[in-house]
């Protein structure tokens, strides 16, 4: 096998853990929105103790792995910014639409419908 030939494997390989990385990314999101639903303010959804225990755990499991924990943390930071920020934007929806309800008239019922 060539050089070329070996990259082109490793590549297909690479492209492979993509769809399965993305795929568990898609599912932790799910469980994101999901425990969402249950946060009723800010300081719950940025968690910053909850954020500590999630890049020290990482940290483990890259290391325990052979992987860079750098690399893990970063990618980990990154990650869990941008949910919180799709969290803060749920949060935000939900909030103005319990408000939009709470503005809204009352439902009158005509004379005789009842």
């Amino acid at each position: 096998m060539t050089g070329a030939e070996r990259i082109d494997e490793l590549r297909g390989s690479i492209d492979g853990l993509d769809r399965q990385i993305v795929a568990m990314l898609a599912e932790r999101t799910r469980v994101v929105r999901e425990l969402t639903v249950h946060k009723r303010d800010e300081e719950t959804v940025r968690s910053p103790g909850r954020v500590e225990q999630v890049i020290a755990k990482v940290r483990r499991l890259a290391d325990e792995s052979g992987m860079p924990p750098g690399i893990a943390e970063a990618t980990y930071r990154t990650l869990i910014a941008e949910l919180t920020e799709l969290q803060l934007d749920l949060l935000a929806e939900r909030r103005a639409a319990a408000a939009e309800g709470a503005l809204r008239p009352a439902a009158t019922v005509p004379e005789g419908a009842a």
